[in-house]
């Protein structure tokens, strides 16, 4: 009898040895917060602390895409609260890991800006040890990370870190979000990511990263310089006032990943051909990030005539032009772009 159960123990462990671990993407939502974030390493590397989620079984060969997110300016006080106070713990859920195509999963990478709150990603004097950690933490999980999909985000400050370090290190990022970013847009930064797919994320009662000036300036800029429209998003919210007044931390949408929103918020999504975009349990945010490798994003053959400008003034002079020409020419309904005006 003792030896029977002997040869039993012995053999339960030699399973156990052999078998993959359970991933720690097996965490469902349902088990609560303080179970999300238990599978979060906390980490310190190149004057960086940052917590980190990985989703990978032990020895299983797969490839997991990384996300690195950026908080905010006061979202850094202690390292963790960029997890535990921005809803983003969420994406280590098995429901929401479950969204990244082929992978079934991702790294999720959320670093602490040195100085804390006194300190924000958008000085480009982190974005080198930045770079740094990221290359780091790539290295200690070389055999299964997948290099083609490194994805960069951030909200306020962070979205504004999140434009920078794309810009300071072309060809590395395959796509980025960008949420509510306190940013003055830089037209050249957006033309030289115009082959990159970016969601942006906003409130139009925003007023710490002012709606009209920042975000919705962002937004037409990036409709005149991206090469991939349609692979481009702009979320926007009517109010979002569930977590502060001022309707600056849409950020928690986007730690939903855009569902199961307020009803009354007003949340509207488009690509930059202007089309609307359904958010459902298939077209997420996350399924979005998880689509697209770095240089494959389609490239479209995209008009710049000033019939599609987004500058104020120059669609002011296209309307004079179509105004006369329906007076004069009436035939005349075509512009260089073949599109038919009126």
């Amino acid at each position: 009898m003792k030896k029977t159960v002997s040869v039993l123990l012995a053999a339960i462990i030699s399973i156990l040895l052999l078998c993959p671990l359970t991933a720690s993407a097996a965490v469902s939502i349902s088990s609560g917060k303080d179970a999300l974030l238990a599978q979060w390493e906390t980490g310190s590397s190149h004057g960086i602390s940052y917590k980190a989620f990985s989703p990978d079984r032990a020895d299983d060969g797969r490839k997991y895409p990384l996300v690195v997110l950026l908080h905010g300016k006061y979202s850094g006080s202690s390292n963790g609260e960029q997890v535990s106070e921005t809803d983003f713990y969420r994406w280590s859920s098995a429901e929401f890991q479950a969204r990244f195509s082929e992978s079934g999963g991702a790294y999720i990478l959320m670093p602490r800006c040195p100085g804390g709150d006194s300190s924000s990603w958008s000085a480009e004097g982190h974005h080198s040890d930045l770079k740094k950690l990221i290359d780091s933490f790539i290295n200690e999980h070389a055999d299964s990370i997948d290099t083609g999909r490194i994805y960069l985000g951030g909200w306020s400050k962070g979205g504004a870190g999140t434009v920078k370090m794309a810009v300071s290190y072309p060809g590395f990022f395959a796509a980025l979000i960008v949420i509510a970013p306190h940013y003055t847009v830089n037209e050249n930064h957006l033309r030289a990511l115009s082959d990159t797919p970016i969601w942006l994320v906003a409130c139009k009662d925003d007023i710490t990263a002012t709606y009209g000036t920042m975000s919705k300036a962002f937004w037409n800029t990036l409709r005149d310089t991206s090469n991939v429209p349609s692979s481009c998003r702009f979320t926007t919210f009517e109010k979002y006032n569930y977590y502060d007044s001022s309707s600056h931390y849409v950020h928690h949408a986007v730690g939903y990943d855009l569902l199961d929103q307020p009803s009354d918020c007003g949340m509207y999504t488009q690509n930059a051909k202007g089309q609307s975009v359904s958010i459902g349990e298939d077209s997420t945010m996350i399924s979005w990030l998880s689509s697209f490798r770095l240089g494959q994003a389609e490239k479209e053959e995209v008009c710049r005539c000033d019939c599609h400008s987004s500058k104020g003034f120059n669609k002011f002079l296209w309307s004079i032009k179509c105004f006369f020409w329906r007076i004069f020419s009436p035939s005349k309904k075509i512009c260089a772009c073949g599109d038919a005006h009126w």
